[in-house]
């Protein structure tokens, strides 16, 4: 019997009621503190559809993007951005 956990970015995500869209909209602003361009909209929701359901690992950079949005989602913590 296969046990599908769910993704921590994932549920902190449908915790707050976003959609994916909602939460790359917050991935971009953060990013733009940085000076980067994220890539369209329509392959960042591949991409963090394949991220929630474990299809791909989730980079660094995004993990950290997502960490700033999210907060840490190893220990449930909100980071001081």
């Amino acid at each position: 019997m296969t046990v599908s956990v769910m993704h921590p970015a994932r549920q902190r995500r449908l915790l707050r009621g976003w959609e994916p869209v909602q939460l790359i909209g917050r991935l971009r602003i953060e990013a733009a503190k940085d000076g980067v361009t994220l890539p369209k909209t329509y392959l960042l929701v591949r991409l963090l559809f394949l991220w929630e359901n474990h299809r791909i690992p989730l980079p660094g950079y995004y993990a950290g993007l997502i960490a700033r949005v999210l907060g840490d989602v190893s220990t449930g913590t909100r980071s001081a951005a």
